[in-house]
């Protein structure tokens, strides 16, 4: 029997080989085709999350940035509340006793108002972000698992009013701590000195470093401190500490704490940048913006003013323009106005906090860290 079987293979053996091959072919065809249509459609699903994970990720980052632009001008306010440089000038129009003390008051309290909205601009749009992003990633991958565990409005909202402590009560401590630092760097300078652009900015850098150095205070350094309640931790669901913790989290990251530092330095570079506007300009200012009058000088009358005038024909070199800094004081003061409009210093710092590159990286990393 099996003699005939390999006599029969061996006569046929070019046709067992050949249809060996065909009927391999049809498998492996048949086999290829299969996963490709798997693959394909492994594909297309890939797309159509992705797609999908983007949508939401855009309608995160169109919420973040109107949430930032209304949280901000309740901190502007508090801001100006806390330092408030208004009282001051009053008393210089009413004919203050003191005048040179007045004065220095209201050279403190207009640099570190400025240095005051820089920082907590900058601190505020980095914790927006970050909350936006936490909460959009959980509630994504809620939505795609279906299990039912959805995070609940009101948990929403009580993560997200976890700002509120930073722009009523945070912002007093940083406003503090940044008055304090101003006034023991502005104390030997007087009235009278002469000071140029790059004077005023190593002011303003001299008062980062002097921040950085205080590690304790540091608003950077310690972010959770001033941006979050010390007992918020205690009787919250296990949602909303969850949520809490990978806030913190991300708050005490070098990452974090470094991108914030960035945006600190760009704002003081804007802040720089518009007060330089007032150093080669041909025309005076009043209350931080040219006028006909010269600039108001809040010591005598409303009236009062001191122009600048340059020759606009000759090229002026602004590093080597300088000025008295009771003329600088004003200008500086005019930089967060009680009434914002939109060619303001903080409304450029906004604008720049918005659309900053860096920071929309950090966002779609948290987003996407978050909803998976």
């Amino acid at each position: 029997m099996f003699s005939r079987i390999r006599g029969l293979v061996s006569r046929h053996r070019r046709k067992f080989i050949v249809g060996g091959i065909l009927v391999g072919s049809v498998f492996f065809i048949r086999y290829t085709a299969r996963k490709l249509r798997e693959w394909q459609e492994k594909e297309i699903k890939d797309m159509l999350e992705r797609s999908k994970r983007r949508q939401y990720f855009e309608c995160t980052e169109r919420a973040c940035s109107q949430m930032i632009v209304s949280l901000t001008s309740n901190l502007r306010d508090s801001i100006i509340k806390v330092l408030d440089t208004d009282a001051i000038i009053n008393k210089l129009r009413n004919g203050c006793p003191d005048k040179i003390a007045c004065w220095n008051e209201l050279k403190v309290l207009a640099i570190a108002r400025c240095a005051t909205v820089v920082y907590s601009y900058s601190v505020l749009a980095t914790l927006i972000r970050i909350q936006f992003n936490v909460m959009g990633g959980h509630i994504y991958k809620d939505i795609q698992n279906s299990n039912n565990s959805t995070t609940e409005n009101v948990v929403q909202t009580k993560y997200m009013s976890l700002s509120r402590h930073f722009i009523y009560e945070g912002i007093k401590k940083l406003s503090s701590l940044i008055k304090d630092k101003v006034a023991e760097i502005t104390a030997s300078i007087s009235l009278k000195d002469e000071l140029t652009l790059r004077d005023l900015e190593q002011i303003y850098w001299t008062l980062m470093s002097s921040i950085s150095a205080d590690t304790s205070k540091d608003p950077i350094k310690n972010l959770a401190e001033y941006t979050l309640l010390a007992n918020c931790e205690e009787e919250q669901t296990p949602i909303l500490l969850k949520l809490f913790n990978e806030t913190l989290d991300l708050l005490e990251s070098e990452e974090i704490q470094t991108l914030t530092q960035s945006s600190i330095r760009s704002g003081f570079n804007l802040l720089v940048d518009h007060i330089s506007a007032f150093f080669v300009s041909s025309s005076p200012v009043e209350n931080g913006k040219p006028v006909q009058n010269g600039i108001s000088m809040p010591g005598t009358s409303r009236q009062s003013s001191v122009s600048m005038n340059y020759d606009s024909s000759s090229f002026i070199n602004i590093n080597k323009v300088s000025m008295r800094m009771a003329k600088i004081i004003p200008i500086i003061n005019g930089q967060v106005p009680d009434k914002p409009s939109s060619e303001d210093f903080q409304t450029d710092l906004l604008q720049h906090l918005i659309t900053n590159n860096e920071l929309k990286t950090l966002g779609a990393n948290i987003y996407e860290a978050f909803s998976f």
